[in-house]
């Protein structure tokens, strides 16, 4: 699965349940209903507190959460391209002295 597929189900996912205006415990609706499925994205998203289950098949977003969250996949990304461009930098600085 690519990056950039798991970011775009993460984001449908709060969109789905911003929409449906499941963000608290006695707003919390079943994953039928959404049009939700259990997947390895959902339940990773559960374990980091932005989906939480209210009891069998009720569920609900924290909207608290789920800005730390994409804040974290931020700064995650930016540090990401920092390192890419650092590498660059020191590929560019040796212009290929080290395999001469």
């Amino acid at each position: 699965m690519s990056g950039e597929y798991i970011i775009i189900k993460q984001n449908q996912y709060m969109r789905i349940f911003r929409k449906a205006e499941a963000v608290d415990r006695g707003r919390a609706k079943p994953l039928d209903v959404l049009g939700v499925r259990v997947t390895g994205i959902f339940r990773r998203m559960v374990g980091k507190g932005v989906f939480i289950n209210a009891g069998g098949n009720l569920y609900y977003m924290d909207p608290n959460a789920a800005q730390d969250f994409i804040a974290a996949r931020r700064k995650r990304v930016f540090f990401m391209l920092v390192l890419a461009l650092i590498a660059l930098l020191i590929l560019f600085a040796f212009n290929g002295k080290i395999f001469r």
